[in-house]
C-alpha cells in the first residue's frame, strides 16, 4: 500500500525515524474528502433546508427524474407538459438521471418521496465533488510525487469556482459529471501512457459526449495532442491515438444503444451524439490505425496522414450535417437570440462579458498555466513528460473556456495541480526561513495566496465593480427569489391543472412544483413556443391575446423582478411584462387570488 509519512522524512523502510509509524495515504484521502464534504454541506445548509436548487436546469433535471420514475420511458426524455400537445424534445441524456433515481428509489420506502428527493439532491453532487477532488489529488500526486500536496489539492477544490459551480449540494445538473469526465481523461493521458489508460480516456470521452456533446471539443483537443506526440515520437506513441479513438468510438456506440436502443439511427442531431458523430469517430480510428500500420518514418509523412484523416472527417460532417454548421443554437429566431440567449452568460464567449466576469473565470487558469510552464522548465527529467502533457491539456481547457464560459469550470478545476506546482517550489524556499514561527507564517501566507479564488479576489480589489442596480432593483430581486421559490409556486396547485403562460424563468419552477403545463421553456429545441412566450410579453394586447387563444392558455402568471420580464420590460416598456407585475392588465385578463401564494400575479384568461 502506498503510504504518506507524518513528521520528518522517512527512512528506506518507510518508517518515521523518531515516531516509528505510518499513516496510510488512502486513509488520509478518505479523511480529507470527508472533512471537505462536511464543510461544503455546512456552507450549503440554508439552500438545502429551503429547497433552493441552483438554477433552472437543476429544476428541470429533477423533473426529468420524476417523469422517469413516474412511468415515462427510459428512451423518452421529452417534456410533454411544455407546449402540449406538441411537447418539448430535450437533448439531455438519461444517463445522468441514474444516480439521482437510484438514491430516490433506495430511500423512498424509508423517508418518503420528498425527503428522498432532497437526499438525492444533496448526496449525488457530493459524490460528484468527491470524484472531482480525488481526481485532482491523483493528478497532483502524479505531477509532484508528493502526498501532502495531493491532499491539499482536495482542500483547494472547496475554494475553486469551477468545482463549487458544478458539484455542490442542490447542483444536480450534468455539468459536474462533465467536469469529472474531463478530469478523468486528463488523469489517463498525463504521464507515461499505456494502451489501457489511453483506451479508458477514450471511454471517458464517450461518456462525456453522451452527457453533453460539448465534450467533443476537449475530446478533439486531446486527440490532437496524442497525434502530435505520434508525429514527433512515433515509436513510443504509435498505438496511443488509435487506442484513444477506438475507445471513444466503441464507447459512443454502446452508450448510444443504451440511451436510445434501436431508435434515432436515422436522425442527425446537432446537440447530441448521433450517427454522424459516431461515423466520424470510426473513420478517424480506421484512418489513424492505417497510418500507424504503414509506419512512415518521416515526421512530415506522419503529419500528412493525420491531416488527411482530419480533412476526411471534416468533409463527412459537412456533407452529412450541413445544418449543424452554425451550432446547436442556429435554429433560434433573431428574437429568441436577442431576448433570451444573449442573456445566458454561461453560453457566451468570455470576451463578450464584463471584465469582472471574465476575470472571475479566467484569472486562476491563466495564473496556473503560467506557473505550470515555469514548473515545466524546472521539472526533473522523469516528470518533465507529465508536466508537458499537463501544460498542453490545461491550455486546451482554458482556450475552450474562453470561447464557452460554462466550460471554464473544467479549466478552473484542472488548474489546481498547476498552482500546487508553483506552491511546492515556494514552500521549499519558505522552509529555509528562520525562526520557525516566521517560517510557519510565511508558509501559511503562500498557501492562502495560492488558493483558486485568490487571483480573482485580488483583481476585484484592484478593479472593484460598481453595483449599478437601484434600491428598487435590489428589492425586486429579493421579492422574485421569494416569489419563485418552489414552496411558494406550489400554491398554484390550488387552481385546476391548466396550461399557464409564464416567463422563461418561471417555467421550470411551475413544472416541478405544480401539476400545470407551460407554453414555453428556456431550451433551444423549444423555438416556436419560446418565440410565442416572448412575443406575448412584449407585443401589443391584440397580438398577446391571439397567442393565448392559439395555445388555449387558461392562466397567466408572473413574478415581480423576474429576470426574463426585466429584460423584456426594457425591450417593450408598455408590454405585458412591464404591466402585469403592477396589476395593470387588459380587460381579457382577470386577477385571481390564490390562497397562500405570495407576490406572484396570477390572471385567468377571459374569452
Amino acid at each position: 500500500m502506498t503510504t504518506t509519512i507524518v513528521g520528518p522524512r522517512p527512512d528506506a523502510a518507510g518508517r518515521d525515524r523518531k515516531l516509528g509509524y505510518v499513516v496510510p495515504y488512502s486513509l488520509q484521502l478518505a479523511a480529507t474528502v470527508t472533512i471537505v464534504a462536511l464543510l461544503l454541506l455546512t456552507i450549503k445548509l440554508h439552500a438545502i433546508m429551503t429547497w433552493q436548487l441552483v438554477d433552472s436546469d437543476d429544476i428541470m433535471r429533477l423533473q426529468e427524474v420524476r417523469d422517469w420514475l413516474g412511468g415515462q420511458s427510459w428512451f423518452d426524455v421529452g417534456q410533454h407538459r411544455v407546449d402540449p400537445p406538441i411537447g418539448l424534445s430535450m437533448h439531455w441524456s438519461r444517463l445522468v438521471d441514474v444516480p439521482l433515481a437510484a438514491v430516490i428509489l433506495l430511500l423512498r420506502p424509508f423517508v418518503g418521496e420528498t425527503a428522498a428527493e432532497l437526499s438525492a439532491c444533496v448526496a449525488v453532487p457530493l459524490i460528484t465533488f468527491a470524484v472531482i477532488a480525488l481526481t485532482v489529488a491523483a493528478l497532483t500526486r502524479r505531477l509532484l510525487g508528493t502526498d501532502r500536496l495531493a491532499l491539499l489539492g482536495i482542500v483547494f477544490c472547496i475554494a475553486d469556482l469551477g468545482a463549487l459551480s458544478v458539484a455542490s449540494p442542490m447542483r444536480i445538473d450534468h455539468h459536474g459529471w462533465q467536469a469529472a469526465c474531463g478530469l478523468a481523461m486528463a488523469l489517463m493521458l498525463i504521464g507515461p501512457r499505456t494502451v489501457r489508460r489511453v483506451t479508458i480516456a477514450g471511454l471517458c470521452a464517450a461518456l462525456w459526449m453522451h452527457v453533453s456533446l460539448e465534450g467533443i471539443v476537449f475530446t478533439a483537443g486531446c486527440g490532437a495532442w496524442l497525434g502530435l506526440r505520434w508525429v514527433f515520437a512515433s515509436r513510443a506513441e504509435r498505438a496511443m491515438l488509435p487506442a484513444y479513438l477506438g475507445g471513444a468510438t466503441v464507447g459512443s456506440l454502446l452508450l448510444f444503444l443504451i440511451a436510445h436502443g434501436g431508435a434515432l439511427f436515422d436522425r442527425t442531431a446537432c446537440d447530441a451524439v448521433s450517427p454522424v458523430h459516431m461515423t466520424i469517430f470510426a473513420v478517424a480510428t480506421v484512418a489513424v490505425g492505417l497510418g500507424v500500420w504503414l509506419a512512415p518514418r518521416h515526421w512530415l509523412a506522419r503529419g500528412a496522414l493525420l491531416g488527411i484523416a482530419a480533412i476526411a472527417c471534416g468533409a463527412i460532417y459537412k456533407l452529412w450535417a450541413p445544418q449543424c454548421g452554425g451550432g446547436a443554437f442556429a435554429a433560434l429566431t433573431p428574437l429568441d437570440y436577442r431576448l433570451w440567449y444573449v442573456d445566458v452568460a454561461e453560453g457566451r464567449p468570455l470576451w463578450t462579458l464584463s471584465a469582472d466576469y471574465a476575470i472571475l473565470w479566467l484569472a486562476f487558469p491563466i495564473v496556473s498555466l503560467i506557473a505550470a510552464v515555469i514548473g515545466l522548465r524546472t521539472a526533473s527529467r522523469d516528470r518533465r513528460g507529465a508536466a508537458l502533457d499537463y501544460v498542453v491539456l490545461l491550455a486546451i481547457a482554458t482556450a475552450i473556456g474562453v470561447v464557452l464560459t460554462r466550460a471554464s469550470a473544467l479549466s478552473n478545476i484542472l488548474a489546481v495541480p498547476g498552482m500546487l506546482m508553483a506552491l511546492a517550489a515556494l514552500l521549499r524556499r519558505a522552509a529555509r526561513v528562520t525562526p520557525m514561527p516566521l517560517r510557519v507564517v510565511a508558509s501559511a501566507c503562500l498557501v492562502l495566496l495560492a488558493l483558486p479564488l485568490t487571483p480573482a479576489l485580488i483583481a476585484a480589489v484592484l478593479h472593484p465593480s460598481l453595483d449599478l442596480r437601484t434600491p428598487r432593483d435590489r428589492m425586486l430581486r429579493t421579492v422574485n427569489l421569494q416569489c419563485s421559490a418552489l414552496a411558494n409556486v406550489a400554491h398554484l396547485d390550488a387552481v385546476p391543472p391548466s396550461l399557464i403562460m409564464t416567463t422563461l424563468v418561471g417555467a421550470e419552477p411551475t413544472l416541478l412544483a405544480t401539476r400545470h403545463s407551460v407554453v414555453g421553456a428556456a431550451y433551444h429545441r423549444n423555438v416556436a413556443a419560446m418565440d410565442d412566450t416572448i412575443r406575448f410579453f412584449i407585443s401589443d394586447d391584440a397580438t398577446a391575446r391571439a397567442i393565448l387563444q392559439r395555445h388555449h392558455v387558461r392562466y397567466v402568471a408572473i413574478c415581480p423582478g423576474d429576470r426574463s420580464a426585466s429584460a423584456w420590460t426594457i425591450e417593450a416598456p408598455h408590454g405585458l411584462a412591464a404591466r402585469l407585475p403592477t396589476g395593470n392588465a387588459p380587460a381579457w385578463l382577470r386577477p385571481v387570488t390564490v390562497p397562500g401564494l405570495r407576490y406572484m400575479r396570477v390572471y385567468s384568461v377571459i374569452g
